[in-house]
């Protein structure tokens, strides 16, 4: 069986002698003196299907290919790494390599006739100007890589609040989401909005996630007939879609539904949630490993249809390769929405597929490999996108259902990430080198993209928070000020930044609840369902109270603390948020009219 994914229409694409990124590839283009073609492509991917049914299915492609070219072929899911390497603009993704994977020129789609252009210009090029190239790919890597000093600015909340005016400054008011073309979810936008919203009452923050993901769940991006969001929209008013359905969308988008049912009162989106939880349950989750699948394949064609004609035809592909970030991403999503509707069976679905990742995922130092195909070994170690989402998964898996199991495996992963992934100068590395695969081509570049690192941040705010531990806080710190001079021209891609300067800036504040885990669960409940923002929650059974020198007796109990300050025990659930609010000085609680929920603050 091939190890790649080829359009599932008619197409000679599987005739290419590809080969996988590896050791491989490059020691024969090495011996054969000849470029490399990389194509980096993805299952779900409509004009990577095109591509495999036009370029790489024409005659005079194939021919100069198999004369001129190490083929090499890359699924965008599977290594997010080389695809965020030489990514071109796009996918597909065709980059042309010399031996040693210097990138030599690309693009994204390239239709037959100037792709055949492209072969032979390329291959003219490399042969004429090889030892140019190798002279130039040497002196890069002989550059020092020592850490470079950096400006850092102070770090409060106008830093957040400006990136925050400008994301907001592009929203489309009429329609919902950002900007007058496509649209995507961005996620992680709409939860920073909802996180400021929750520390300043700033009702237009509200306003525009509410508004775009009603747009999103009541226009074209929503399927009616199996239920789940489609990738984005094509068009302004979320009315033309690209169907594919992805793990990963879901999984923001089922906690940003969640957070908008607990926190803003939308009790009619409650379906919506209920719905799209549905279709993730049925088509992608797999009951036996209590992992979750990558992604369905788009079939404008499919999804147009009425159920009653769906129902004739197979469904589209689904990529049942089980990515770990976006896993436990699901896993998180399925925590936040047992909140939501007040679900246990969620909860434990969730808490099933932590201990699968724990069990089944992890190398000898406890960090998660990248992906597993059903029936297959984990493959590719050490990346930095499965540890931020898998210990954001644990650390809200211990405060909601109190398992004192998944704060121990948080503070055991975020130290093998403070070893393995930790830059001198602050921040974290996509990649741990000694963990991964021989370093290839461009893979020897330490890269920390903001988005991942703002993850990982405010997880180790939460649990230095927690455990008392500030090597958690440090770390974060140092982040933080990497990044503080220039986070602004990531724009939305510095979401997770600006959601972890949120939290850094506030007072570092945790609930202590001591108790067995049921008897105490009312107060867990009255913290992760009705919280400020940033509020963090530690459970402990009786026995461990003098770990954090609390008593044993009485229990359960709820201790709130600010510092080094903490508040005489509650008892009672209902009490408990006056009792955080006086122990901060303030009410940070954000009333919401109409909200079933808001009389109990």
């Amino acid at each position: 069986m091939s190890d790649f994914h080829f359009s599932p229409r008619p197409n000679r694409a599987g005739e290419i002698g590809w080969l996988p990124w590896g050791p491989d590839a490059f020691e024969r283009a090495a011996r054969e003196d000849k470029p490399i073609l990389l194509a980096i492509s993805a299952v779900w991917c409509h004009w990577c299907h095109v591509m495999d049914e036009t370029s790489y299915s024409d005659a005079g492609v194939l021919d100069a290919i198999a004369r001129s070219y190490v083929p090499v072929r890359v699924d965008n899911d599977r290594r997010p790494d080389v695809n965020v390497r030489y990514n071109m603009g796009g996918w597909p993704t065709t980059a042309f390599l010399a031996p040693d994977g210097t990138l030599l020129t690309g693009g994204t789609y390239i239709p037959p006739e100037q792709m055949r252009r492209a072969l032979d210009d390329v291959a003219r090029f490399y042969a004429e100007n090889k030892g140019e190239v190798a002279q130039r790919a040497a002196e890069m890597r002989a550059r020092p890589r020592a850490p470079a000093l950096r400006e850092h600015a102070e770090l409060d909340l106008a830093m957040a609040d400006e990136l925050i005016a400008g994301i907001a400054a592009g929203y489309d008011a009429e329609y919902g989401g950002f900007g007058e073309d496509q649209k995507f979810p961005q996620t992680d936008v709409h939860e920073l909005l909802l996180a400021r919203w929750r520390t300043n009452g700033d009702e237009r923050l509200l306003e525009i996630v509410d508004r775009t993901l009603r747009a999103m769940a009541g226009g074209g991006t929503y399927d009616r007939v199996e239920g789940g969001f489609f990738r984005y929209s094509t068009t302004r008013d979320w009315s033309v879609p690209h169907f594919e359905k992805m793990a990963e969308d879901h999984a923001g988008l089922l906690r940003v539904l969640s957070q908008l049912v607990l926190w803003a009162g939308a009790d009619d989106l409650r379906a919506t949630l209920a719905d799209a939880l549905g279709y993730v349950r049925t088509t992608l989750r797999d009951p036996k490993t209590h992992l979750f699948a990558g992604s369905q394949d788009a079939d404008e064609r499919y999804f147009s249809l009425p159920r009653e004609e769906r129902e004739k035809l197979d469904a589209p592909y689904v990529d049942r390769t089980s990515y770990s970030n976006w896993t436990a991403g699901l896993a998180d999503a399925w925590i936040w929405a047992s909140r939501a509707l007040d679900d246990p069976a969620l909860l434990a679905e969730g808490i099933a597929t932590l201990d699968a990742l724990h069990e089944n995922l992890r190398d000898e130092r406890g960090l998660l490999y990248h992906y597993v195909v059903p029936g297959g070994s984990p493959e590719v170690r050490g990346l930095l996108t499965d540890q931020a989402a898998y210990l954001r998964a644990l650390i809200d898996a211990h405060e909601t259902s109190g398992e004192p199991r998944f704060l121990e495996r948080a503070l055991a992963l975020a130290d093998a990430v403070l070893v393995d992934f930790s830059a001198e100068d602050g921040g974290f590395f996509d990649r741990a080198p000694e963990h991964s695969e021989v370093t290839l081509g461009r893979l020897d570049a330490r890269d920390r993209p903001i988005d991942q690192d703002g993850l990982v941040t405010d997880a180790f705010l939460r649990l230095s928070a927690i455990s008392g531990d500030g090597r958690y806080r440090g770390a974060a710190e140092a982040a933080l000020h990497l990044f503080s001079a220039t986070f602004g021209v990531a724009g939305s891609f510095a979401a997770n930044y600006a959601r972890a300067l949120l939290r850094y800036v506030e007072p570092e504040t945790v609930v202590k609840i001591v108790g067995e885990l049921e008897p105490a669960r009312p107060l867990r409940d009255a913290v992760t369902s009705l919280r400020p923002p940033f509020v963090n929650v530690r459970t402990l059974s009786p026995e461990r109270a003098a770990d954090v020198g609390l008593p044993a007796d009485p229990h359960p109990a709820a201790y709130a603390c600010v510092g080094t300050a903490c508040a005489a025990p509650v008892f009672d659930p209902s009490a408990l948020a006056g009792a955080l609010d006086e122990l901060r000085g303030t009410n940070v609680h954000v009333p919401v009219p109409g909200s079933p929920k808001s009389d109990e603050r």
